[in-house]
């Protein structure tokens, strides 16, 4: 159950990354080997500087 939320989690991360003009294969690879919150956190991160 827990790996099936952090892979959903992680194609939601993914989605709002293209959403917003980033790669989707990159942010979701990021969140299935690190963490979909942590990465969601950096995305965030990361769009605030640009």
């Amino acid at each position: 159950m827990i790996f099936i939320l952090w892979f959903i989690f992680s194609i939601v991360l993914g989605m709002l990354a293209k959403a917003n003009g980033r790669s989707f294969i990159i942010w979701f690879i990021l969140g299935v080997l690190v963490d979909p919150i942590l990465g969601f956190i950096l995305y965030k991160i990361v769009a605030k500087n640009n």
